[in-house]
């Protein structure tokens, strides 16, 4: 029956998109309207669903899907306020119908008033019988429309305890759990979905994502394999798999997976970058740099191309040369930290110290929570033995980044410039937050062990820990 509606409707749009050429207006009953309507919406033609849905309410003017369906081309057009005409229209002949509240509150909320939305949904909740997890599922797509994802989640998963088979609503959550980090409970509605239909390979392959982002390789390969079983043709999980290889330091099987992939996709420029960067950890310079060479033959916009020369270059000692391609990968992509932090240790290495620290600059703004910025930052004004500069960055980058590594550096430049007491005030700041890292303070300044004070305070820090464990 469905497939018999759905070949109707397309022989609907068909003759509704001939009346539009011809200039005559045709006859659809309501049903028809509605299907070309939604259609036409499906197809992004915003203009053709509008003439569509008020020939319609012409035709049938007291035909409450229509009037809705005229409120969603509305809003989509951004037209709230005319769009709330015709819901209240709608609403005057069917008070309980649920997707007349749910419509108007969705008006009201694009509008951000979310008070009189709550009130609608509310309405349309109470209406909804037994439909409530599609209403449910929809008042969360408001949500994800005006990007108050934790709400959306929320709604989300009150469809799913309404009807714990709404698959919609199953793989909303996976999906949006995974973009706000809530890893595992991604993979606890994927799961549910899969139970409902196991043999979906775009879930299998978000699956795989999932996994490859908690650094559960293995666990990605199986489900891009699995994709591969589903559909031979989804070549994205053959990308994936090398992906998840190469995450794993598993740097050859890597290698032969790209090259898989590059069989059936030749022209992808990403691939021979991913292989460079294998051979790159490989120590495999000159083979790295040849497919980095390759990836910009068939894109010379491809910043990771540049950029991995780049390191090459640099790890040859190339300075100039290779801060001419950081510059290219820059030029093509200035928001990557990782590009203005190489940069700056490149300038650091040819003691060019102005355009170092612009460059750290630049990187710190762009990802303070980068330990790794503050640190460079901090040794560039050791070297150049400006030690209050050094101590100034350091508690900067403290402000701005609670790493625990950045205080026990701190520590150890204290301790260099005979701050002793500021320094072991700021050890069992330290040691309170993240006791394992001591060991870092010993490696970049062993003179620590040999330190009474520190030693003292160490020891009682330790077994008062041990106490409380115990």
């Amino acid at each position: 029956m469905e497939k018999y509606w759905n070949e109707d409707i397309v022989g609907a749009v068909n003759r509704f998109k001939r009346s539009l050429l011809s200039g005559r207006t045709k006859y659809f009953d309501v049903s028809e309207f509605e299907g070309i309507v939604e259609q036409l919406l499906d197809e992004g033609d915003y203009l053709g669903s509008e003439i569509a849905a008020e020939q319609g309410i012409k035709i049938h003017p007291n035909a409450v899907p229509l009037q809705l369906k005229y409120a969603q081309v509305l809003i989509n057009k951004g037209k709230y306020e005319k769009s709330l005409q015709y819901i209240k229209f709608a609403e005057k002949i069917d008070t309980r119908n649920p997707d007349v509240h749910l419509l108007k509150g969705s008006a009201h909320m694009v509008m951000g008033n979310e008070q009189k939305a709550l009130i609608s949904f509310k309405k349309a909740i109470n209406y909804a019988g037994s439909d409530r997890d599609e209403i449910l599922y929809h008042i969360g797509l408001t949500y994800v429309q005006v990007g108050d994802i934790t709400k959306a989640i929320y709604y989300f998963e009150q469809s799913i305890k309404a009807n714990p088979e709404n698959e919609m609503a199953l793989y909303d959550l996976g999906f949006f759990c995974d973009q706000t980090g809530k890893y595992r409970k991604s993979l606890k509605y994927y799961d549910l979905y899969l139970d409902l239909d196991p043999f979906n390979y775009s879930v299998w392959f978000n699956v795989g994502t999932v996994y490859n982002k908690i650094d559960k390789h293995k666990k990605a390969i199986e489900a891009y394999e699995f994709v591969l079983a589903l559909n031979g043709e989804f070549t994205m999980a053959l990308f994936n798999i090398g992906n998840a290889l190469a995450n794993a330091e598993e740097f050859e099987d890597a290698i032969k997976k790209y090259k898989e992939f590059l069989e059936l996709e030749p022209d992808n420029d990403d691939a021979y970058c991913y292989i460079g960067e294998c051979l790159l950890n490989l120590d495999k310079h000159s083979s790295s740099e040849n497919y980095y060479r390759k990836a910009l033959k068939l894109n010379d916009k491809n910043d990771t191309a540049w950029f991995g020369i780049g390191l090459i270059l640099w790890m040859k000692q190339k300075l100039d040369e290779s801060i001419e391609y950081i510059k290219k990968a820059i030029k093509i992509d200035d928001t990557n930290s990782e590009y203005w932090l190489t940069f700056g240790k490149i300038h650091n290495d040819s003691n060019n110290k102005e355009s170092a620290i612009n460059a750290l600059k630049k990187a710190a703004r762009l990802d303070a929570s980068n330990t790794e910025i503050w640190l460079t930052w901090t040794d560039l004004h050791v070297k150049y033995k400006e030690k209050d500069s050094a101590t100034h960055i350091l508690k900067r980058g403290i402000k701005n980044n609670n790493d625990s590594i950045l205080k026990y550096r701190l520590v150890a430049l204290l301790l260099e410039n005979k701050k002793e007491k500021e320094a072991l005030e700021m050890l069992l700041i330290s040691m309170k937050q993240d006791f394992e890292q001591i060991n870092y303070l010993f490696d970049i300044y062993p003179k620590s062990l040999k330190n009474k004070k520190i030693k003292k305070i160490v020891d009682e820090f330790r077994k008062n820990n041990t106490i409380e464990e115990s």
